[in-house]
């Protein structure tokens, strides 16, 4: 149980990060 709660939050962060840098490109070419 433990185990696939820490690779659901490991996916979590990894798609956060994506995403925020996804965000950020989007505005810099703005």
């Amino acid at each position: 149980m433990i185990g696939t709660i820490a690779v659901v939050l490991m996916c979590v962060s990894l798609s956060m990060m994506i995403v925020a840098g996804l965000i950020a490109t989007l505005i810099k070419t703005r």
